[in-house]
């Protein structure tokens, strides 16, 4: 995890910890989620705080399990750190990142996909990316 990642997850956890100890302002929350925004830079976490999503102009980062997400992607590299998150991305993605187990992700487009664990599923649409599958049991292949 390099020094970016690293801020941002601290951020985002502290985020969702002081979410936990304040009752949720109507502009930041809805009722599953809290959302922060600061400039160039999004984070929300569930509820429970079970999953925490970081985007900026260059990465979505969710960090968590047994999410269900649905995001554009403007040109950002993706990263899903967890188990069990099902994850649809539209739009033009650089790079998909998964570090996990049983994670089902389709993708519009992207350029390459490095799947780490075992059991996950990828599913992408247009031009073929560069693949690098590090595990046991991934099925990484054109939408059909």
């Amino acid at each position: 995890m390099n020094h970016k990642q690293l801020t941002l997850l601290t951020l985002a956890v502290a985020t969702a910890l002081s979410a936990c100890s304040q009752p949720k302002d109507e502009a930041l929350s809805t009722p599953d989620s809290q959302k922060v925004e600061a400039p160039g830079m999004n984070i929300e976490s569930e509820e429970d705080a079970s999953t925490v999503i970081t985007s900026d102009e260059i990465e979505v980062t969710i960090t968590g399990n047994k999410s269900v997400q649905k995001r554009a992607c403007n040109g950002q590299d993706v990263q899903i750190q967890g188990d069990e998150n099902q994850a649809n991305f539209t739009g033009r993605c650089a790079g998909l990142y998964v570090i996990g187990n049983q994670n089902r992700i389709t993708l519009e487009n992207v350029t390459t996909i490095q799947v780490t664990g075992d059991d996950n599923t990828v599913r992408w649409r247009g031009t073929e990316p560069e693949i690098t599958n590090i595990g046991k049991g991934n099925t990484i292949a054109k939408a059909e």
